[in-house]
């Protein structure tokens, strides 16, 4: 190839723009074709709306009280258990040096948890009544506001749920560098120090979310769904089905209707002649009655009726009127298959399976397996999110509360950690903690622990792991436990078994002596005969 040739292969090709046609250039925003998406819409969220609409569902429709229902049950349950689970090697601990004190965090926690008088600012509730009460408020309204009520004799603090309906913005002009958007008082970094509350008497008054002197937690809102992070409020979870469920009630009630109205409505007699009535069905009737109506001409119509049982029949017609009956058919065959399209894509919005959503469960072991595994990862996610949000600011001021008072020992560091911000290292390793919720069981447990333990064999996980996965308990305690069961039921049996070792030497010795005695051989050689 030449040198020609060769600046020929490498010099860059043009073509002319008008060869290709018309030059048309385009901006991709999501369309295939011109006007294929639709209106794009700006949305802005009616918070007042949203709550409002969706008590209403809650108090009125039974798909919104079922799905609040079931996420409560399978979320909360009877509440979170805390297992207190301290950083040791940041705080310069020997591995299990803590165990003991963890214990006793949590067993004095049990205590004040399962106390109303203790946990409650209204003395009524236990801390597993509180936290399923602030996870309905905060799923039916969006969010709820948690307020701490420090108790001055015991210095531990009390829970106060207030509804974020009273969150509201105030008519009046915030702090300097501050703003309040849908009464939530934000700083210049755009943190929540505040919160606007209307009483009872329409006033607004101011909770902050720290103390300004102790620097203590005071007040802050957690959400029931996921949101966006420009967002300050919540939005209600059902939000989204709002519409569905409310026309796929109404369906229902009309479904309903129909089949009792066929029921009522049992025939029209006809007539096609100008003649008395001879009251074919009315002679044999249990009760006669009329109705009266009222045409758009004001004109008043007596038609007599007799009521049967089961049937509801009009003896008279006029003549030339022709009756549209109803149909036989009670019900609607497709409700069915409409209803559970509709609640399939509740349940996809959800992230519940549909079969745990309608409580209805004809699978096959696999497929249950499979649908119970991937409700699993949506749990672990909502109960991590729900204690991070609620249950461990809790924990947090209720320890320091404890370390103060001077009833947990040993807490070394943790009062210095709180009080410098440069050891939040320190600080975040005492209050390091768990949350686990009920665990919803195996459909088939014995598959399931021969699973686990050819893992545990291979060493790909530990028993702690395997007893939080399988029956939500921490092994540690299981251990602790069945050693003391084990010991108790060894001495029971030594004490059952007592008797009858006793009852088995009588008999032995009452053997020996009614068997009769052998007869005693006589000693020397015998005289054999020869």
């Amino acid at each position: 190839m030449g040198v020609e040739n060769m600046a020929l292969l490498f010099t860059p090709r043009t073509i002319d723009v008008e060869a290709l046609g018309p030059y048309n250039p385009a901006i991709f925003n999501g369309e295939k074709f011109p006007g294929g998406f639709g209106a794009t819409q700006v949305l802005w969220k009616d918070y007042w709306d949203l709550r409002a609409r969706s008590v209403q569902m809650f108090e009125k429709n039974l798909y919104a009280r079922g799905i609040i229902r079931r996420m409560l049950t399978n979320v909360i349950n009877t509440g979170l258990d805390l297992e207190a689970s301290p950083e040791e090697v940041i705080l310069g601990k020997e591995e299990g040096s803590m165990d003991d004190w963890s214990e006793e965090v949590e067993n004095r926690w049990r205590v004040w948890a399962r106390s109303p008088g203790q946990c409650d600012a209204h003395r009524l509730r236990g801390f597993g009544r509180v936290q399923c009460q602030a996870w309905m408020e905060a799923m039916i309204g969006g969010d709820v506001l948690v307020a701490l009520v420090h108790d001055r004799t015991t210095g531990l603090p009390r829970i106060k749920l207030i509804d974020g309906q009273s969150v509201q913005t105030p008519v009046i002009l915030p702090r300097p560098g501050h703003r309040i958007e849908e009464g939530v008082e934000l700083d210049a970094m755009g943190r929540q120090v505040a919160y606007w509350v209307v009483n009872s008497n329409g006033e607004h008054n101011r909770l902050p979310a720290w103390g300004e002197k102790s620097g203590r937690r005071l007040a802050w809102l957690v959400y029931g769904t996921e949101k966006r992070d420009h967002e300050t409020r919540g939005t209600p979870i059902l939000a989204l089905v709002l519409q569905s469920i409310n026309e796929i009630d109404r369906y229902r009630d009309s479904v309903q209707r129909k089949a009792t109205i066929n029921a009522m409505l049992a025939m029209f007699i006809q007539k096609d002649e100008e003649r008395m009535g001879t009251r074919p069905i009315g002679g044999a009737a249990v009760r006669r009655s009329s109705m009266q109506t009222i045409s758009q001409d004001d004109s008043v119509r007596t038609l007599n009726a007799s009521s049967h049982v089961p049937g509801f029949v009009f003896d008279e017609l006029n003549v030339g009127e022709k009756p549209i009956g109803f149909g036989n058919n009670g019900t609607d065959e497709k409700f069915g298959e409409f209803e559970e399209s509709i609640v399939q894509g509740m349940a996809w919005h959800l992230e519940v399976p549909p079969e745990i959503m309608r409580l209805a469960f004809s699978s096959n072991y696999s497929a249950s397996q499979a649908a119970i595994n991937e409700f699993k990862m949506t749990l672990n996610r909502i109960r991590t999110d729900f204690g991070e949000q609620f249950c461990k600011p809790v924990y947090q001021e209720w320890l320091v509360a404890q370390a103060l008072s001077g009833r947990i020992k040993d807490t070394g560091d943790l009062l210095a950690a709180r009080r410098d911000p440069a050891m939040y290292d320190i600080f975040g390793a005492w209050l390091s903690s768990e949350w686990a919720g009920h665990i919803k069981p195996s459909t088939d447990l014995v598959k399931q622990a021969k699973g686990y333990e050819i893992l545990i064999d291979m060493g790909a996980i530990t028993r702690d792991l395997m007893s939080k996965e399988i029956t939500g308990t921490k092994y540690s305690k299981n251990v602790k436990k069945l050693k003391k069961e084990n010991a108790q039921l060894a001495e029971a049996r030594e004490e059952l078994a007592a008797p009858e070792r006793e009852a088995q030497h009588q008999q032995a010795i009452d053997l020996v002596k009614a068997k009769p005695a052998e007869p005693k051989k006589e000693g020397g050689l015998k005289n054999v005969a020869t």
